[in-house]
């Protein structure tokens, strides 16, 4: 599922910016920026393993509007061939 592993770090670096940019923003003009670095690495390392089974329905979901499901997609045979 290459495409869930897709929305999976596209959404951890998401979450990542939003709340990096949101820290900094209020706590300007001086962010703690160590905090920042450290909080930052242990987002970008937990965000992945916590989001995956969200970010795999939604690649699921995603895919079937682009692809709409067909006969056989599920193993079975078409209808009217068995």
């Amino acid at each position: 599922m290459v495409g869930a592993y897709m929305f999976n770090i596209i959404a951890a670096e998401l979450l990542f910016a939003a709340v990096f940019l949101a820290v900094v923003i209020w706590r300007w003009p001086s962010p703690p920026w160590e905090a920042l670095e450290y909080g930052g690495l242990v987002l970008m390392v937990a965000a992945p393993f916590l989001f995956y089974p969200f970010s795999r329905s939604l690649f699921l979901a995603f895919d079937l509007v682009f692809r709409p499901e067909a006969d056989g997609d599920r193993g079975h045979p078409p209808a009217g061939r068995r």
